[in-house]
């Protein structure tokens, strides 16, 4: 029943270093960020959790844009963001390959371990949110993030400006789709999470995957 939520991250990431030839980086750029990543979870878990206790968990436009798009979302997009900054650091500009990865290590580490909480936590439900549409939101993180993220740090002008409002704009346009799970517009969510996904997938296979430097596989 979770399986699609436990493998969807781990096959992303595996599939994603096959397709740009990335699978023999060093564990410099692929391990210790993964496992950073998985720490990180830890303090991102607890401040998620305090702040629910203060949002109230109302049926209401306000709590329920707290609740999932700012806690659930932003948050944890956010803090991935300022960690994987931590873990790319000097390296940026001079291999965009070792610095992709590196961030795209720390960004599965990190949603890989909510996946692996998020199925724990709903043992015995068959919310379609959670199985479907949820790990659906962590492979467009996936796809577009890492690629996103360094091209923010090297590039310069409307390119850069363009960089930094995709990552500002993707945990916003992920947020809607459990607002709208939550409110009853069930059919509004799939299409969403089906837009977005089949839209990341076609900007990773047209763009980012031809900008990106190739490698050669082990």
């Amino acid at each position: 029943m979770f399986l699609f939520l436990l493998v969807s991250v781990p096959i992303t990431y595996l599939l994603l270093l096959s397709l740009t030839g990335q699978t023999n980086q060093p564990a410099q750029v692929t391990l210790i960020p993964f496992v950073k990543g998985v720490l990180l979870f830890i303090p991102v878990l607890v401040a998620i959790l305090v702040l629910e206790r203060i949002v109230p968990n109302q049926f209401n436009a306000g709590p329920l844009y707290l609740r999932y798009t700012l806690l659930r979302q932003a948050l944890p997009f956010a803090a991935a963001v300022a960690g994987a900054l931590l873990v790319t650091r000097g390296g940026v500009r001079s291999d965009l390959g070792a610095a992709t990865t590196a961030v795209l290590s720390f960004f599965c580490g990190f949603y890989m371990a909510f996946g692996i909480l998020d199925a724990v936590v709903n043992i015995g439900r068959t919310d379609p949110y959670v199985l479907f549409l949820m790990p659906a939101g962590r492979i467009v993180i996936l796809l577009l993030a890492p690629f996103a993220l360094i091209a923010a740090l090297r590039e310069l002008g409307l390119v850069k400006a363009a960089m930094i409002l995709a990552n500002l704009a993707l945990p916003f346009l992920l947020g809607t789709i459990p607002l709208l799970h939550r409110v009853g517009f069930r059919q509004w969510a799939v299409i969403a999470t089906v837009g977005l996904f089949v839209a990341a997938v076609v900007v990773y296979l047209r763009f980012i995957l031809r900008a990106l430097p190739r490698g050669s596989a082990a």
